[in-house]
């Protein structure tokens, strides 16, 4: 009987406060705190920070990304009141793509000077720094950065490939260059500020994906301008989204990712179509060429190669022009997407 009673109280605390509960929310749920206790020693519940649990099997079941975000909101609900989630522990809590697979342990900035030293616990860490009230922000019940910063604290800590990839998503989500310009400027003597200003410079929010973004980097990289990401094509009377356009060549690049067929009762279908649609563009007098993950992260240039070869494969006929950024939509009834 006293099993089935703690399991059935912590449900609904679980079901009330979300995947992390804290011995406050205990308290405050009229539950006792020995409830909590007695389940991490019967393996049913799992500490991931000094005071808060997360379900057992919802966390074996998890995935890296959601493990490192619920470890992230066990840490940020047991930190003081001015800590904010930041860097990848910000990025799972925004939603925010990720390059590379969470690693170490969450961090959290409280404003500060930056010089004071790290507070480390074994759950996480907290350091100091530049932090406006305008780029602190709460998700899940925790303190958390912006998009905008944790775009610049990424591409500081992990490099331009993962800080690209981020900032990519938040300048698509609406989030002005100019406030990721303005954090860097009062970050200067940060160590990989310059990182993060390359990256605020080269991204791109009409890139859609991690893979996208990568294609687009090859060129970047090669220091050859970069494409043109998500234009539409007019082609045999129908209009074609196309992942990149190499204008000055007429190319069209197109991202294949791991899952466009896998496990899908339709596959034959989206083949039949996806061959049609390219007849129709290459009869328009595009080329066309493909990457993949292995690609974009393992031999970019290939994406250059294979670009070259569609170009040189391209019908012998002038570069064509018949294509827009603007969604079908927007040209028909003059209706902006919101960004």
């Amino acid at each position: 009987m006293g099993l089935l009673h703690d399991r059935k109280q912590v449900a609904q605390l679980l079901q009330r406060w979300g995947p992390a509960v804290h011995l406050r929310d205990a308290d405050a749920s009229g539950v006792s705190r020995a409830v909590l206790r007695r389940q991490e020693d019967r393996g049913e519940l799992l500490r991931v920070a000094k005071a808060a649990f997360v379900n057992e099997d919802g966390w074996q079941a998890a995935d890296d990304v959601e493990k490192f975000r619920q470890r992230s909101i066990g840490f940020g609900l047991c930190t003081v009141d001015d800590a904010h989630l930041t860097g990848t522990a910000a990025a799972t809590m925004l939603g925010l793509p990720l390059l590379s697979a969470p690693a170490g342990s969450p961090i959290a900035v409280r404003p500060g000077d930056p010089h004071i030293g790290h507070d480390r616990t074994p759950y996480g860490r907290i350091r100091h720094g530049h932090l406006p009230l305008v780029h602190r922000t709460v998700r899940a019940r925790v303190r958390t950065v912006s998009p905008a910063y944790a775009a610049i604290d990424i591409a500081r800590h992990l490099g331009p490939l993962d800080g690209l990839v981020i900032a990519d998503a938040v300048l698509r989500r609406g989030v002005q260059r100019d406030a990721m310009y303005a954090l860097i400027g009062k970050m200067q003597a940060y160590p990989g500020i310059n990182t993060a200003r390359w990256v605020v410079e080269h991204a791109d929010g009409r890139s859609e994906s991690p893979l996208e973004t990568l294609g687009r980097h090859a060129f970047v990289e090669a220091g050859l301008p970069a494409p043109i990401s998500n234009v539409w094509i007019h082609a045999g009377g129908q209009l074609f989204r196309s992942d990149h356009l190499i204008p000055d060549i007429g190319v069209l690049l197109e991202a294949d990712g791991a899952v466009k067929y896998n496990d899908r009762d339709d596959a034959d279908e989206v083949v039949t179509s996806e061959k049609e649609r390219e007849r129709k563009l290459r009869a328009a007098g595009y080329g066309i060429a493909r990457y993949n993950w292995a690609d974009a992260v393992s031999q970019p240039w290939r994406i250059i190669q294979k670009t070259s070869e569609a170009a040189d494969l391209r019908p012998r006929m002038p570069v064509p022009q018949d294509w827009t950024l603007e969604p079908p939509w927007v040209t028909a009834f003059g209706i902006r997407p919101i960004a």
